[in-house]
C-alpha cells in the first residue's frame, strides 16, 4: 500500500472503493463514476480540489408541492450529521432527497487515506438518507395528528 500522498484520479478512488466492496462504473468523462449502493444511486465525481460523493433518492412527492416537510428534515439533520449533508432537490418533476459528502484531495492522498475518506462518505450518505427517512417520517405523523 502505498504512504505518500499522490494525485487523486477517478481510477484511484475505484480502485480504493472496490477494497471496500462497492464496485462503481467510471463514465467517459473520467472525472466520475457511478454505483448503485444500499438502494441509492451513488455518483462520486471528481473535481480539481475535491471529491464529492452523492446519493439520490427519488421521492413521490411533486416539486411543486408546497409541504415544507422535506426540507425541515433537511435542516434538522444537517444541525446534527457531520460526514455529509442532506439537500432536497426540486428540478425535476418530484423531489430528490440528496445526501453529499466531500472529500479534499487537493494535496493528494496516500491509499489509505483515500480509502478511510472514501469509507466516512460512503457511510455518512447512507446514514444521512437513513436519518431523511426517519426524520421525515416522523414529522409527516406529527402533522397528522
Amino acid at each position: 500500500m502505498n504512504t505518500n500522498p499522490e494525485q487523486v484520479t477517478i481510477d484511484r478512488v475505484i480502485a480504493a472503493a472496490a477494497e471496500l466492496g462497492f464496485s462503481l462504473d467510471d463514465d467517459l468523462s473520467g472525472r466520475a463514476a457511478h454505483a448503485h449502493v444500499s438502494g441509492f444511486d451513488v455518483l462520486v465525481v471528481l473535481l480539481d480540489t475535491v471529491l464529492i460523493v452523492r446519493a439520490d433518492a427519488a421521492t413521490d412527492i411533486p416539486s411543486d408541492s408546497t409541504d415544507a416537510t422535506l426540507y425541515f428534515a433537511a435542516n434538522q439533520v444537517n444541525s446534527t450529521f457531520v460526514d455529509a449533508r442532506a439537500l432536497v432537490v426540486n428540478c425535476t418533476e418530484t423531489l430528490i432527497v440528496r445526501t453529499e459528502a466531500e472529500i479534499n484531495v487537493a494535496a493528494g492522498l496516500n491509499d489509505a487515506q483515500l480509502q478511510n475518506a472514501l469509507k466516512v462518505a460512503f457511510d455518512g450518505i447512507i446514514q444521512t438518507q437513513d436519518a431523511m427517512v426517519a426524520l421525515s417520517e416522523t414529522l409527516q405523523a406529527a402533522t397528522e395528528e
